[in-house]
């Protein structure tokens, strides 16, 4: 029943988080794009520093907002 449903849940969490996965706080998750709006754009802008810099200059208006709708878009195409 639920009680084998959650302890299977926590057990998958826990190999998950035993291999490298980080769990995210529900704070921080957006809902309606389905991201965790600091991980993607802390990822992208530490990892592509240069990029995201030219981005910033094609979207100078919320530069963050328009990336995150944008991959969320991409990602409902799927």
């Amino acid at each position: 029943g639920k009680a084998n449903e959650s302890t299977f849940q926590n057990d998958i969490i826990k190999q998950l988080i035993a291999n490298g996965w980080l769990l995210g706080q529900p704070s921080g998750y957006n809902r309606k794009l389905a991201l965790y709006e600091e991980d993607l754009l802390g990822f992208v802008q530490e990892t592509q520093p240069e990029q995201w810099q030219k981005y910033g200059k094609l979207y100078p208006q919320n530069p963050e907002q328009h990336f995150l709708e944008r991959v969320a878009a991409q990602l409902s195409k799927a």
